[in-house]
This record gives C-alpha cells, sequence and structure tokens, in this order.
C-alpha cells in the first residue's frame, strides 16, 4: 500500500484496522520513515526501536516468475507503509503443537513471498546488521513468526533482519528445461536470499546499519541456510559473519541425480510427460501443496555446479568461507522436542529403546548394543529415554554441527567460536531438559510467546541478557566475549574449546565427544534420509 508524501503522522495497528493520529501518539507509538532504493518506506517506532514490515526485495514468484532467479522489485512512489508482514511462502499448514507454534506461526501464503522486516534503534549511525535465516528444513516456516521479533534484540545496537523466501519445490525444484533461465531453478530459494543481502546491502545505512558489517545468523534448518551461503559464490562478499545454530543435514546438497529423480517422480504423480518450466508453472500452487505431504524434507539446494560449485562441508569447508569469522553449536537435547509429541516416550524400556534406535540409525544388533553401551558409560545413572535423547541428537545434530565447526577451524583464517547451550526448561516436569529451539526466544527476548517452552521461572531474564548479549557481541565485533560469561577462546582441533551457555555458563573441551566416536562409522545425517524418527 502507498501512500503520498506528506504530514508524518502517527499510525497504530488495532485488530486488522489502522488508527493514527493522537490515541497512537498517546500510546508512545510515532511513524518513521526510511529512503531506500525502492522508495521511502513509513515504519512504526515504539519504546526506542524503529520497525519495518513487509518490505518487497524482490518480485512476485508466481505465474512466469515461478523457478527463474528472483527479479527485482517494483519502485514505489510515494511513501509505502511497511507496517504488516508480507506473505509467507507457499507450505503445507503450520503445527499449532503449543511447544512450537511461537516458532511456525505463517501468515497468508502467497507465492508474491519475497519480503524482509527491519527493526533498528535509528535510521542515522552505523551498527551491525544481523540477518536472520529462520528453520523448517528449508520447506516451511517463516521469518515473521512471533518468536522472530527482532526488537529484544536490536535494542542492544544492532539491525535485526528476517526475511522470507521460496521454500520446498517452489525453491528447489531442478528442472528438466533447456532454457537458461531455469538452470539454477534447483537454487531459486538460495538466489532469493542472495538477492535480500544485496538489498540489505544496498540499504542498510537506510536504516542505521552498517553494509560492511553483516552477520547471517540462523537455527536447525537456518543453520543449513548459514552453512549452504558459506558456499555459495554470489553471497561473497554480503556477509562477514556467520552463526550456524543446531546444523542438521547441512554438510552435504541434494546430488544431480537425486534431484532428477525427485523432479521426475514429481512430473509423475501430476501426469506431465517431462517437468519442464512452462509444464510446471501451469499447475496451479494448491495443487502443488499438498503433493509435499507424508514427504520427508527432500526439496534442499542442489549441487547445480553454478550457485554451488561444492558441497558446504563435504569433504571440507568451502574456500570462500575463509575469511567469515564464524560460531557453531547446538542446545543439549536437540532430540525432545519431537519426542514431545508423545509423553510416552519418555517412559521407554531399554528393549523398546534399542530396537528404535536400530531401526533409526539403520543399525545390526550389535552394532546398536556397542552404541548403547558406549552412550551408557559415558552418562552414568541416565535412563533409556535420556539415552535415546543423546543418541538422536548428537547423530542428527550435534555430530554435523562438530564437523563443520571443525573443518571451518582447520581451514579458516578467521575465528571459530563453539557453544552448547545447556540450561533445562522446567516445562513438562524437566523431561525435554534442552529441547530443539530452545535458545531462539533467548536469542531474540521473545520468551513471553513461547513460555509453552520455557515457562516463567526466575532464570528467563537472566538468560535472555546473557544471550542477546553473546550473540551482539559476537555481530559487533566477531567474538562473542561479554562480562555475563568466564573467558571464551576460540575453538580449534586440538582443543575444542566450548561454552556450555547456561545461567552459570563453563568452559568444556569438546563435550560428549567420547560417546559421540560410538557413531563414527555412520553416515553423516541427511534431510533426504528416511523419515523414521525413534519417537514415532
Amino acid at each position: 500500500m502507498s501512500t503520498p508524501i506528506g504530514r508524518r503522522t502517527a499510525v497504530l495497528t488495532i485488530a486488522g484496522g489502522l488508527v493514527a493520529g493522537d490515541g497512537a501518539r498517546a500510546q508512545g507509538i510515532a511513524s518513521v520513515v526510511a529512503d531506500t532504493t525502492g522508495g521511502k518506506l513509513r515504519g512504526l517506532a515504539a519504546g526506542g526501536v524503529s520497525c519495518f514490515k513487509g518490505i518487497p526485495y524482490g518480485a512476485s514468484t508466481a505465474g512466469s516468475n515461478r523457478f527463474r532467479p528472483p527479479a527485482p522489485a517494483a519502485p514505489w512512489p510515494g511513501v509505502r507503509d511497511a507496517i504488516a508482514f508480507g506473505s509467507s511462502a507457499p507450505q503445507l499448514p503450520a503445527s499449532s503443537d503449543p511447544l512450537g507454534a511461537w516458532y511456525s506461526a505463517l501468515e497468508p501464503m502467497s507465492e508474491d513471498c519475497l519480503f524482509l522486516n527491519v527493526w533498528t534503534t535509528g535510521t542515522a549511525g552505523k551498527r551491525p546488521v544481523m540477518v536472520w535465516l529462520h528453520g523448517g528444513a528449508w520447506v516451511s516456516c517463516a521469518g515473521s513468526a512471533p518468536g522472530f521479533d527482532g526488537t529484544g534484540l536490536a535494542r542492544d545496537g544492532d539491525v535485526v533482519v528476517t526475511i522470507n523466501h521460496r521454500l520446498n519445490l517452489f525453491g528447489y525444484l531442478k528442472l528438466d528445461d533447456p532454457d537458461d533461465q531455469f538452470a539454477q531453478s534447483g537454487n531459486a530459494g538460495v538466489l532469493d536470499m542472495v538477492a535480500a543481502l544485496r538489498w540489505i546491502r544496498d540499504n542498510a545505512a537506510a536504516f542505521g546499519g552498517d553494509p560492511g558489517n553483516v552477520t547471517i545468523f540462523g537455527q536447525s534448518g537456518g543453520g543449513a541456510k548459514v552453512s549452504a551461503l558459506l558456499a555459495c559464490p554470489a553471497a561473497r562478499g554480503l556477509f562477514h559473519k556467520a552463526i550456524a545454530q543446531s546444523c542438521s543435514g547441512s554438510l552435504r546438497l541434494t546430488p544431480p541425480e537425486q534431484a532428477a529423480a525427485l523432479t521426475h517422480g514429481l512430473a509423475q504423480r501430476l501426469e506431465i510427460d517431462r517437468p519442464t518450466a512452462a509444464a510446471l508453472q501451469a499447475v496451479p500452487a494448491d495443487r502443488l501443496i499438498p503433493l509435499m505431504k507424508g514427504m520427508p524434507p527432500v526439496f534442499r539446494p542442489v549441487l547445480d555446479g553454478v550457485t554451488f560449485p561444492v558441497n558446504p562441508f563435504d569433504p571440507a569447508a568451502p574456500d570462500g568461507a575463509g575469511e567469515i569469522t564464524t560460531m557453531f553449536g547446538n542446545v543439549a537435547t536437540e532430540s525432545t522436542l519431537y519426542m514431545a509429541a508423545n509423553m510416552a516416550n519418555f517412559s521407554l524400556d531399554g528393549a523398546e529403546v534399542e530396537r528404535r534406535l536400530a531401526r533409526f540409525l539403520r543399525t545390526d544388533p550389535a552394532a546398536t548394543a556397542r552404541i548403547i553401551d558406549a552412550y551408557r558409560s559415558a552418562m552414568g545413572t541416565a535412563t533409556p529415554h535420556q539415552i535415546m535423547a543423546a543418541v538422536t541428537t548428537d547423530y542428527t545434530y550435534r555430530r554435523n554441527t562438530t564437523s563443520e565447526a571443525a573443518l571451518q577451524s582447520a581451514a579458516a583464517r578467521a575465528p571459530v567460536y563453539t557453544y552448547v547451550f545447556d540450561w533445562r526448561t522446567p516445562v513438562r516436569g524437566g523431561v525435554l531438559q534442552s529441547p530443539h529451539t530452545l535458545e531462539v526466544p533467548f536469542v531474540f527476548g521473545t520468551a513471553p510467546v513461547a513460555e509453552a517452552l520455557l515457562g516463567t521461572g526466575p532464570d528467563i531474564a537472566p538468560l535472555t541478557q546473557m544471550m542477546i548479549a553473546t550473540w551482539s557481541a559476537f555481530a559487533h565485533t566477531g567474538n562473542p566475549a561479554n562480562p555475563h560469561l568466564p573467558t571464551w577462546p576460540r575453538y580449534e582441533v586440538t582443543k575444542r574449546s566450548t561454552m556450555l551457555l547456561s545461567r552459570e555458563s563453563t568452559l568444556a573441551s569438546n563435550p560428549g565427544g567420547d560417546r559421540r566416536e560410538a557413531l563414527a562409522d555412520l553416515p553423516p545425517f541427511e534431510y533426504s534420509m528416511p523419515v523414521n524418527y525413534p519417537q514415532a
């Protein structure tokens, strides 16, 4: 929506309507205008932070733009209101589970989805820029979820940006089409991220940001996006630091032959002879989306030799990442979030855990028993379900994260830091311990919207303060050190110094490394592996 340039009035969003004037001013809300390359934007300022929502960084990806690299957004006349989030990318409906609703809530979906959001303490200055890449395993979620509100993080002196981009088959379907315009269709969603980073480079100063000090950070699938951008030549020079949180299937991309088989399989389901751009552009989005139901998150970037000449971290760290200061980390018991889908998973006996782990790891009885014995020995009095959580956490998340840190440390000229978020949530009797996504509300300062996951105890405020200070310090200086933490040396393969982040943070050397050795003969976890989680 555009309005002519004129008197700057306060605008307040209430129940979907707009209220302007004295009522908004009385609530401490004022309008603020930023001048971007596309035109002027009107955002809202309250509590010392200005927010600009729903900024288009690319044109609609519908119609003839589907599967193409992103086209620039058209400039607008006058002043465009930036007070409401843009559309979420097409995907299957979000889960309503309260443990994760704060993370997965969506706006209305549309192929016109290339939007970003900016939080800043002022349009003047030159502050670090932090760009959030949301999770969802390349197939779901959005940058507008309530847990990703950048207000709290921006108050510590950063410009915070969250983005939407194409997902699943709309972003990562490798077409069988001779037209060069579709040569990178298997990485369209990555090209969206690159386009967003270019927009940020060109417009950061309009929001008080420093285009020469940009940190990308993301969790889960967002951590995999960080890893992928480290290996993407088109993204070089567009960011300078990177934080990969809870990496999972992040070492490798989809091989070309696997991408081709996936595309032809989709074409068969649609009864299309050949999966060309014209044929698939003619299929309505609401017919494509249901086809993904029940599938593992197989739609992800493709090793196409163009967007990606090499895998992100296989067999080594990408050459282009050598100058990027990085931080890698996990939460302590990632898998318990998924186990919570059925609370009976927290009372399994040893025989059932052994059966489920054999299926999950695809190991024979002897190998499964050897792995369980190694974890039991390392974990002392752990219960069977705690052993299952530890094995699956290490295999699905921690092992890939530590591999990336080790490879980056061996190759990079810039520092590498690692952490484990070790605080335990008290909800559901404490059985979740430190589940997947747990650190995110503390990084953003959005704990109230994630109360179902975090609870409301006395730890919330100090943990929020510490985590925001840590992420912000890294964005400012490339070093996460701050007064809330003990001395944090950089990660080196010989010592593997890792900060255990909690109310009382401590430094450890390769925590859990001995037990992870029992998994050394297994292949790395990848998103394309069959969905056979042991909690099912």
